[in-house]
């Protein structure tokens, strides 16, 4: 397997959330290669699996966030250039340098496994987590390793975060013959309560982003709707914030709803990314500590699949890339760090079959 050829053939595979084919027959072939029978789900989330004994789920996301403006990239975004030694474009740490680490790591740990490695590379991800939600109702295996970027250092967890909806209700009218009920008003009183509000250190409450109906500029909204990004601890109750909102201020406040399809898969997906936090003490996260010859796990600053997985077993987070590099035009990631990492990958999972 070259490795470097398949990261740039994954970067060149544009995988939007909802679109994640290309990638996934990208990923498929590498798994032939691998001498593996790769596999579809119903959701399309690619899948495969060799030894016996304790499982192990070597897990990530196929889909990425769109690449915006090409005028802001230095290489155009989906080229998967190499230069200096570093992989460039829309993906190549948040996460296809990581399921290249796996796939990697993969051909190596068929040489003498020693227990069950699953691969799984799964779809939407970045879109409320319909892969993982669907392909986690059928597993149970003794660990997860999920691969977002870390630079490399193991991650036991990470906050949550909500999308909260406040809508302000007024009058349409004429701008010319509109009074003072408008819900403009009510919005910046809102802001202004949101800034002076002291909030309990378990919870950061930014607004993020506003939006007038039925948006005329000549013309008074009927509602303006503000959104809030929440980011939550796992001791945080989010519903007693809600409860809060909707004291304080002059607005209906919910939390929206999603429909998300994939293959045969339809959920209803709330906007909530709930938090996750494996014990410091957990025996497995010992395990992989002393493998990889860390003292202290960290937490990740963004969401992840891994609530959803961590509902069947323990989560342990992993992956090269500078995770402030994602979700930006200087997207790019180390190829050293990638080869470093699937050896990494083959200590980690060597180390929790014998756990």
């Amino acid at each position: 397997m070259d490795g470097l050829k398949l990261l740039q053939a994954l970067i060149q595979a544009e995988s939007p959330s909802g679109a994640e084919g290309p990638a996934a027959q990208v990923v498929l072939e590498a798994l032939k290669g691998l001498g593996l029978t790769p596999r579809l789900d119903e959701a399309g989330n690619v899948e495969a699996v060799f030894g016996e004994g304790p499982e192990v789920v070597l897990t990530g996301h196929l889909d990425v966030v769109p690449a915006g403006d090409p005028s802001h990239w230095a290489h155009p975004p989906f080229s998967g250039a190499y230069l200096d030694g570093w992989v460039h474009g829309r993906g190549a740490v948040d996460m296809k340098g990581p399921l290249v680490a796996m796939l990697m790591a993969l051909k190596r740990l068929r040489d003498a496994p020693q227990g069950r490695v699953r691969f799984l590379a799964v779809v939407q991800e970045e879109v409320g987590g319909l892969g993982s939600r669907y392909a986690s109702e059928r597993l149970a295996p003794k660990a997860f390793i999920l691969g977002e970027p870390s630079r490399r250092r193991l991650m036991r967890g990470h906050r949550g975060r909500a999308e909260v909806h406040l809508d302000f209700e007024g009058k349409e009218a004429h701008a010319a013959l509109a009074g003072l009920e408008n819900p403009l008003f009510d919005l910046g009183k809102a802001l202004a309560f949101l800034e002076e509000s002291v909030w309990p250190s378990s919870l950061k409450l930014t607004p993020t982003a506003v939006y007038t109906f039925p948006g005329a500029h000549n013309q008074t909204p009927g509602v303006v709707r503000l959104v809030l990004d929440v980011r939550f601890d796992p001791e945080a109750d989010l519903e007693a914030l809600l409860a809060r909102l909707r004291e304080a201020l002059p607005a209906s406040v919910y939390i929206p709803e999603a429909v998300r399809r994939s293959g045969e898969v339809e959920r209803v997906i709330p906007m909530v990314w709930p938090p996750y936090r494996l014990p410091e003490d957990h025996p497995l996260l010992k395990a992989a500590l002393s493998a990889l010859g860390q003292e202290e796990a960290g937490l990740w600053p963004f969401t992840t699949d891994a609530p959803y997985l961590g509902a069947r077993a323990p989560v342990l987070g992993f992956g090269p890339g500078d995770p402030a590099l994602a979700h930006t035009a200087k997207e790019a990631i180390r190829w050293e760090e990638v080869e470093a990492a699937a050896m990494d990958y083959v200590r980690l999972v060597e180390a929790l079959w014998r756990s």
